[in-house]
């Protein structure tokens, strides 16, 4: 048996464990630089808000609605995610992390425990310890426990947990969902089943598996095979990873110089190679772009990229900011106002399989030890804690205007309480 624990509406939680405001009360959370909604509360899905919707043009709306909007928190997610982490592995063994608010657990070592039960007391728990909460599907595969977390998570007579312990209610459950909400199945693959009958998971279930193979590869043959309580997706293989990744910003203030340029690509290039680190990836090309507002004079106008290939592929911080900083160098031109910015890496690949070259003059023993301790530390003390010193202030040009303070991890912005003067003092 498997269990997926999802937290609910994850960013507005999140917000709202620290301003109770919020509760009750609709909550949409902004893109980087207040582009675009990309989380909402409940209440602000029954409104209408969709995701993706760019903000400026629904603002005057919202504020009539009364919709609280914030800015996103990356550092306060992140955290509330690791502590959420760390409370589960007090309870249960064998877990892995699929995504910020969703954590699988392997629960073949819990069976004559009474599996219901442990989701109502990690749910319960979640909720007392963080303030958090969730929805527990447990089912004898992960895209069955998958789908009962859906169950779970929509459905208030089910109290956020829901367990598929029995073949038919598997296949009730089963018959009642539409193809395209089955984990794995995407939009093509929804069009493509809907338009030969298969039109809910229990049709995809009873599909004849060689039709599958050959429409949807091995991959939409596992998914059926787990639809049938045969467990075949292997833990490691759960997450999908990026093969290409791309860190970019449109500026608030236009950039003029090539060293406050140069200081914005380094911090870029530091967020993509924690990205690659922490994915267990490694880049074979690096490149970088910069341009001019979009809406300059014609005159005024530049944009201008660059990519290199890289000697040996790499995750290494030091060596990807050189390159970085060398391209940056190449197509920089004075005189031009930037407006975005960005810095991209391709072709990644196992950093645990690499090929590497007899003449690599890059230390990757040592920096790799270096680079571990820094991510440790950034992660256990808040992000920059420890900072290259190329590296420039990433919120000084970033437009956050409705940023909620970092609770967790920044000494400064820790929560603060008074006691008021009229509440009556108790004796020691």
């Amino acid at each position: 048996m498997f269990a997926i624990v999802d937290i609910n509406n994850f960013y507005a939680s999140c917000e709202r464990i620290f301003d109770p405001k919020l509760r009750n009360k609709p909550v949409a959370v902004l893109s980087n630089n207040d582009g675009c909604i990309i989380a909402r509360s409940n209440e602000a899905k029954k409104l209408g808000i969709k995701m993706g919707q760019v903000f400026f043009e629904k603002e005057d709306w919202l504020k009539k609605q009364g919709v609280a909007v914030l800015s996103s928190n990356y550092p306060l997610y992140a955290d509330m995610s690791n502590r959420m982490v760390q409370v589960l592995r007090e309870m249960v063994d064998d877990i892995i992390i699929y995504s910020i608010d969703e954590v699988f657990i392997d629960l073949s070592s819990y069976k004559n425990k009474d599996l219901r039960l442990l989701a109502f007391e990690i749910k319960d728990k979640l909720l007392k310890y963080l303030g958090l909460p969730v929805s527990v599907g447990i089912a004898p595969t992960k895209t069955l426990a998958k789908t009962a977390n859906f169950y779970a998570k929509r459905y208030s007579k089910f109290k956020n947990v829901l367990v598929f312990d029995e073949e038919q209610k598997i296949k009730d459950a089963l018959k009642l969902i539409d193809v395209g909400e089955i984990w794995g199945i995407g939009r093509r693959f929804k069009k493509f089943l809907k338009a030969n009958g298969i039109k809910s998971a229990l049709d995809l279930r009873n599909a004849n598996e060689q039709f599958i193979k050959k429409h949807m590869s091995v991959v939409g043959l596992r998914t059926v095979k787990e639809l049938k309580e045969e467990s075949c997706i292997e833990v490691e293989s759960i997450r999908k990873d990026r093969k290409n990744m791309v860190h970019t910003r449109t500026f608030k203030h236009p950039i003029k110089t090539k060293e406050d340029l140069k200081a914005i690509i380094s911090t870029f290039t530091v967020r993509l190679t924690e990205k690659l680190r922490f994915q267990k990836s490694a880049a074979n090309m690096i490149g970088v772009f910069v341009e001019t507002s979009r809406f300059e004079n014609k005159k005024y106008r530049y944009y201008n990229s660059k990519t290199v290939n890289l000697p040996v592929p790499s995750n290494d911080t030091f060596e990807l900011i050189k390159y970085a900083l060398k391209l940056t160098d190449a197509i920089f031109v004075s005189g031009y106002k930037y407006k975005r910015a960005g810095v991209m890496v391709f072709g990644l690949q196992n950093s645990n399989h690499l090929q590497y070259s007899l003449f690599d003059t890059v230390n990757r023993y040592r920096n790799n030890k270096i680079l571990n301790t820094l991510d440790f530390l950034n992660a256990s003390y808040g992000r920059d804690v420890v900072k290259y010193a190329v590296q420039g202030d990433d919120t000084k040009n970033s437009v956050q205007e409705r940023l909620s303070p970092q609770y967790t991890t920044s000494w400064n912005q820790i929560i603060g309480a008074r006691a008021d003067e009229n509440f009556p003092h108790v004796p020691s």
